[in-house]
């Protein structure tokens, strides 16, 4: 007590010009309009700039929560959207596990991604994983709470894909140069092929579903040695820039492995 009645000694004046400083502010707000006014417009600068970064985080987790919700209910139509794509006897066979990316490399000749779903959340080994924009690659390791996923920017990577128009099938893969940029080969120069054209997956393996896009045709080369294309295909997915996945669990993946393990030794 003696030591807090030291201390208002010590500064007395201090406490007696904060004192006179809030009776002479009162008076002037009560009396005077012009007063009134700048004591206002005071309080409104200092009180918005007190609250400003309260407001900022206040709206920052608001909108990531939002933004949750957008990814949830964007799920939700993906997955619809996906299931229509086939046709109706095959129905319903897919769900998507939606992930984030917490790691992508693009610069090497073996690209890799960890995303942040695993075991326990039903992510298995094989299965493909794709963006809202394109294909991004197949699960290659998971542990019970991460997953690492094989890039299609990596050299050792081949999925089927086929030509929209003509509905002509490929195989597709990386030239360890541009990420932006896949091959398809192994389509015959019987088929018409433009630059525009687009390429999907062609559903020809157990990874992806048919016709989740790829990208579009921007230079087209014919090897007359053996009758093939040799395409360059820009990809709709900037591998570059990926916040957000979906695992694409497939139902039949384990009755189709087996009949594909005992048939095609």
């Amino acid at each position: 007590m003696q030591r807090i009645i030291n201390t208002i000694i010590r500064f007395k004046n201090f406490f007696v010009f904060i004192f006179l400083l809030i009776v002479s502010l009162s008076f002037s707000y009560t009396r005077s309009d012009f007063h009134e006014n700048k004591i206002n417009n005071f309080s409104l600068i200092i009180s918005s700039n007190f609250y400003k970064p309260f407001y900022n985080l206040k709206s920052y987790l608001q909108l990531r929560e939002l933004n949750e919700k957008l990814m949830e209910e964007n799920i939700l139509l993906k997955k619809e959207k996906l299931n229509k794509k086939l046709d109706s006897k095959y129905e319903n066979n897919y769900d998507l596990i939606l992930a984030k990316v917490i790691k992508n490399s693009t610069k090497l000749t073996r690209n890799n991604l960890i995303i942040n779903k695993g075991k326990k959340n039903g992510i298995k080994r094989d299965m493909g994983v794709i963006s809202k924009d394109g294909i991004v690659g197949i699960i290659n390791e998971t542990s019970k709470n991460y997953s690492s996923v094989i890039s299609i920017l990596n050299k050792d990577l081949k999925i089927n894909a086929k030509h929209n128009k003509s509905n002509a099938y490929g195989s597709l893969e990386w030239n360890q140069k541009d990420p932006t940029v896949v091959e398809l080969n192994d389509i015959s120069i019987d088929n018409e092929i433009f630059i525009g054209d687009t390429i999907s997956t062609g559903g020809m393996s157990f990874y992806f579903p048919n016709n989740i896009p790829i990208g579009e045709i921007n230079s087209i080369k014919i090897s007359e040695n053996n009758g093939f294309y040799s395409l360059k295909v820009k990809l709709f997915q900037k591998m570059n820039n990926i916040s957000y996945v979906y695992v694409i669990e497939n139902f039949n993946y384990g009755e189709l492995y087996e009949i594909d393990k005992n048939n095609f030794k």
